[in-house]
């Protein structure tokens, strides 16, 4: 950037130097988040650049964290909502299995409630890998369409399951709820015998609310994707490139702020 708009010899100092500093106000919010993280380096050590971004107004905020640990990531989670204007409950889609007690203590140290929307895709994924260890991809491949079609109700989700044409017929005229439900019965049904897919409505089961909120809400951001596109643009530079926290952060955020919308 520096050396396309201004004709800088570009190096660590230059960064350091140049990149004015984040602007810190309380920005406006619509109450739904997505949050990651990004592994980076800094000094010749690896960090963590934590991102919570808001999913329909595209304001957010980061931090480079030493550590995932419970106290860390609360830290981080009751900083970055402090740097928006919040009302009543927030809803957050995460990736992983370990942010429930940091949200929980976030939200009682705020006041607020927060509700976490677990990532689809990251759900399927995981089911699809413990398949793929198991060796058992040609038996439970149906079972993985099924819960892929169940998660994301595209036609073309629909035509990839074997014998589409009578799960039409059966779900036909039903809402987003109904046809998962009626999905929930049907893996049941078809495959009481294996474990992997048992394990799978097990958690299902124990975590509805997480993995289902977005049927109670169709503002829920069903997937993290939104965060892995914020980390995706100009990664090379952001991942490589700097020594210092100032300098990685600073830079991401007048990116995304300004160079990255044309404002």
């Amino acid at each position: 950037m520096f050396r396309i708009i201004g004709s800088v010899n570009i190096s660590h100092e230059t960064i350091r130097r140049n990149v004015p500093d984040i602007q810190v106000k309380r920005m406006p919010c619509s109450g739904y988040f997505v949050y990651d993280e990004q592994y980076v380096g800094i000094d010749g050590e690896d960090k963590f650049r934590a991102l919570l971004k808001d999913v329909k107004k595209g304001n957010f905020t980061e931090e480079l964290l030493d550590d995932l640990k419970e106290n860390t990531l609360i830290s981080f989670f009751v900083s970055a909502l402090r740097r928006f204007i919040i009302h009543g409950t927030v809803t957050i889609t995460t990736d992983g299995y370990h942010y429930e007690y940091a949200l929980k203590e976030a939200g009682r140290i705020l006041g607020i409630r927060i509700m976490r929307q677990r990532c689809l895709f990251h759900i399927e994924k995981d089911l699809s890998h413990k398949i793929k260890l198991a060796k058992k991809e040609d038996e439970l491949d149906g079972a993985k369409r099924l819960v892929k079609f169940m998660f994301f109700q595209t036609p073309g989700n629909l035509r990839k399951i074997k014998n589409h044409e009578a799960l039409s017929g059966k779900i036909e005229g039903k809402s987003e709820p109904e046809i998962v439900e009626y999905i929930l019965d049907l893996l049941n049904g078809l495959y009481a015998d294996d474990s992997i897919i048992q394990s799978f409505l097990d958690f299902v089961k124990r975590n509805r609310k997480e993995v289902f909120l977005y049927l109670k809400d169709g503002e829920v951001e069903k997937t993290s994707n939104i965060a892995e596109q914020h980390f995706s643009i100009m990664s090379w530079l952001f991942k490589k490139r700097f020594k210092t926290k100032e300098g990685l952060l600073r830079t991401s955020y007048w990116y995304h702020h300004y160079l990255s919308t044309g404002m």
